[in-house]
């Protein structure tokens, strides 16, 4: 069922509502940022008392409108909820917090669908997982638990996480990348997860991380996780651990400027993750064991604007190198995009972003096409145009246009043009 063009007059009447709506509510849960405001009172005590309940629901209908392997559309959801406690306030525990998430997703991703088919009924085209897809919050109809996660915080410098984390909040993290809709940058760069060494939202798994800001300019973060997670049940609730190795992480964050007032940073950070566990081997149909991956990233504002901190232009960055081009299906990539806060003259807070992938595939991760087998891809390189419109009510509307040339790395399909458009409101 195509639902995009009920979705669009459904976005219409969003836009025109928190347009013409007065901002009101309290100091701290907003209509500004929260659709449903303070609950007339009732969250403001909620929080008080160590208790902050969020609610997400985001959208990301897109529509190939040229090459790939068919023009059509698709629509996909993530429904977010999250409990966030103050373990101080309410049982005597100083220093800790307790965060849990449920993620509720539906919908099937444009990319492996109709730009390059994982695979076609009739035989004749088999490519396997699409890893740079057009739209990030696919998986499927699935309701999962994500976070189960307690934080430690004894002294500023000082950070622990332990229980069931997410590895990329804790690592390749930044704020800028969530401009963008495709998957080779929103979460984190797609590379590190080329084979699933490590994971991301809405994937968890047992882990513990520590933090330890050295000064003003130095972080140091490392991790170590069960690396199972791809073998476990898919609610979330599977707690059994060992089935697949450990996961280990360690990142260096230089900074230049934290930008504690707001806005982008000056950082650049370094980092690497081994995984021992097994991945299949694209070479010899087996499974090799282990897989190491090593990232440099960077943030910088280039210039910010005077009068808000948070305006301004700002570049971000991101190399990711796996050792193995047999296991990893992206030996290399590289993300460069652009970032820019209150461009338009009374647009505070609208983002305009452009970002560019360049994606090396594997020689080894071969493809069908036309009954012909074992195909050698090419290099795939995205372009991305958004322009994320900040509205009150809690209200973001983004809407996206991507150029992708050889997408995943076919060199029989034509080039593709995607248009989408991101909708986040938060409750």
């Amino acid at each position: 069922m195509n639902r995009l063009p009920g979705l669009i007059l459904c976005t219409t009447f969003i836009l025109l509502t928190v347009t013409m709506s007065p901002a009101i509510g309290g100091d701290r849960y907003t209509f500004s940022e929260y659709l449903t405001g303070d609950w007339a009172g009732y969250r403001t005590r909620l929080h008080e008392k160590g208790i902050d309940i969020g609610l997400n629901y985001t959208t990301e209908p897109a529509a190939s409108i040229a090459g790939g392997y068919q023009q059509n559309n698709t629509y996909l959801h993530n429904i977010n909820a999250e409990l966030n406690m103050d373990i101080d306030k309410l049982f005597g525990l100083k220093n800790t917090t307790f965060l849990v998430k449920y993620s509720s997703r539906s919908g099937d991703n444009l990319s492996e669908k109709y730009i390059v088919p994982s695979a076609t009924a009739d035989g004749r085209y088999f490519y396997g997982e699409y890893y740079n897809k057009s739209q990030e919050a696919y998986g499927g109809q699935t309701t999962k638990l994500v976070n189960f996660q307690f934080t430690t915080q004894p002294t500023t410098q000082w950070r622990f996480d332990y229980g069931r984390l997410v590895m990329n909040d804790l690592f390749l993290r930044s704020d800028l990348y969530c401009n963008f809709i495709n998957n080779a940058i929103c979460g984190s760069p797609k590379g590190v997860f080329t084979p699933y060494a490590l994971n991301a939202y809405p994937d968890a798994t047992a882990g513990v991380h520590v933090r330890y800001r050295a000064n003003s300019i130095l972080d140091l973060k490392c991790g170590i996780f069960d690396g199972g997670w791809t073998k476990q049940y898919p609610n979330g609730w599977d707690w059994t651990i060992g089935r697949n190795g450990v996961a280990a992480a360690g990142e260096a964050q230089v900074y230049a400027d934290r930008a504690e007032g707001g806005g982008a940073q000056r950082v650049v950070k370094f980092g690497v993750n081994q995984n021992t566990g097994d991945f299949d081997n694209f070479k010899t149909g087996g499974q090799t064991g282990g897989q190491t991956s090593l990232y440099l990233l960077t943030d910088w504002m280039l210039i910010r604007e005077s009068g808000d901190p948070t305006q301004g232009l700002a570049f971000l960055g991101a190399v990711v190198w796996n050792t193995n081009d047999e296991t990893a299906a992206l030996p290399l990539s590289t993300n460069l995009g652009l970032v820019y806060e209150g461009l338009l003259p009374t647009r505070d807070h609208d983002k305009l972003g452009l970002m560019v992938t360049l994606a090396d595939h594997s020689k080894y991760n071969t493809y069908t096409h036309d009954f012909v087998s074992n195909k050698t891809r090419g290099d795939e390189t995205v372009f991305e145009l958004d322009y994320n419109i900040v509205l009150d009510y809690g209200v973001q509307v983004m809407p996206t246009l991507q150029y992708i040339i050889h997408p995943n790395g076919s060199q029989d399909f034509g080039d593709a043009t995607v248009i989408g458009l991101k909708l986040s409101v938060t409750l």
